[in-house]
């Protein structure tokens, strides 16, 4: 089973790109084939106004998403890993999210080419007490059922903004293992 990673922080090396870690690590010793992939080394732009058919949509600015995008569509298991900022995940992120409504291939829509496939998320957040990560799973969670993918689990480590701080939670660190080896 192929599990690709797009890790949608900034900081290589963070506190979310270690949960990732730990997710990967898990799948790799269950056998599986995995792949990170961090959204920074890619130029994702916002989406420009489009119109008409939906088979019709197009953005010239589109092809650096494609090309992120037919890895995910490769993938079995989808990894979305995000701080949260602002009550959402990462704008990184959300630059790729926006630009899954418009990749199409072969005349298929994303969503038709993601039938059955998991998805899986973590969130690295500074808010020790995290109230409102129901709120920020909400929009991921309607996005993996707009995909037609199955919702395969989160992992979310709380009070975690200075890098490293994720190993003071090792109980985290290892339901993000735990969670790799499940699939």
């Amino acid at each position: 089973m192929r599990v690709i990673a797009f890790i949608g922080s900034p900081r290589k090396d963070g506190n979310t790109d270690r949960l990732v870690q730990e997710i990967l690590a898990g799948a790799a010793s269950a056998g599986h084939e995995i792949k990170k992939v961090y959204l920074t080394d890619y130029a994702l732009t916002p989406i420009d106004p489009v119109h008409g058919p939906d088979t019709d949509w197009t953005d010239p600015r589109q092809a650096v998403a494609d090309e992120l995008i037919e890895k995910m569509v490769a993938a079995e298991v989808v990894v979305l890993g995000s701080p949260v900022y602002w009550f959402n995940v990462s704008g990184l992120m959300k630059l790729f999210i926006d630009r899954w409504s418009l990749y199409q291939r072969g005349g298929q829509r994303l969503m038709e080419l993601t039938v059955g496939k998991r998805m899986v998320v973590a969130l690295a957040l500074a808010d020790p007490q995290p109230g409102y990560v129901e709120a920020v799973l909400a929009p991921l969670r309607l996005a993996a059922k707009w995909l037609q993918m199955e919702w395969a689990g989160e992992v979310v480590a709380a009070g975690v903004s200075d890098p490293g701080e994720v190993e003071r939670q090792p109980r985290i660190l290892a339901a993000a293992r735990a969670l790799g080896q499940s699939f």
